[in-house]
């Protein structure tokens, strides 16, 4: 086996953490998305020039990332007041507009976190962090008399910053 998977990292082992929100062994999600990066260029839309022999020449300079990064994180509902579900949603109504009823406040309830991703023996083998982070959005299951399974909540975390560490 080549060395770079004889530690594995297990999709199933994770752990998002998100300052003073959900922050303890108890917060629990079952699900997490890492978000994708999608350089942003510039100079690409017309060639610069031609050359001998007609060579077109193009200049393609990388002008950073685009937009925002999101996370999409999944629990399932409760309406235990400990519940990852009943923080996370709080914190989704502290940022949401006052005419959406929310507490409008935003920019003040703006965190950073992490992603841990562990290996097969629950060593950390690679980490996430974000800053300035706010839940975007808000997304709860349909609810469904032959459903076989739990209601789950689907939060969206927008952040600016999003880098791995480990």
């Amino acid at each position: 086996m080549p060395a770079d998977l004889a530690k594995p990292i297990a999709p199933s082992s994770f752990y998002l953490e998100v300052a003073d929100v959900v922050k303890d062994e108890q917060s629990i999600f079952k699900s997490v998305s890492i978000p994708q990066y999608s350089p942003k260029v510039q100079g690409g839309q017309q060639a610069i020039g031609t050359t001998k022999g007609g060579k077109t020449i193009w200049q393609v300079n990388a002008a950073g990332f685009e937009g925002l990064f999101k996370i999409d994180c999944v629990c399932i509902a409760s309406g235990d007041s400990s519940s990852t579900s009943k923080l996370m949603y709080d914190w989704f109504k502290k940022c949401l507009p006052t005419s959406n009823g929310g507490e409008g406040k935003w920019a003040g309830n703006k965190k950073s976190g992490s992603i841990t991703a562990y290996d097969t023996d629950g060593k950390e083998v690679a980490k996430w962090e974000f800053a300035e982070a706010w839940p975007s959005k808000y997304k709860c299951a349909d609810l469904d008399v032959t459903a076989d399974s739990y209601i789950e909540e689907t939060f969206t975390i927008t952040c600016e910053k999003f880098n791995r560490t480990v």
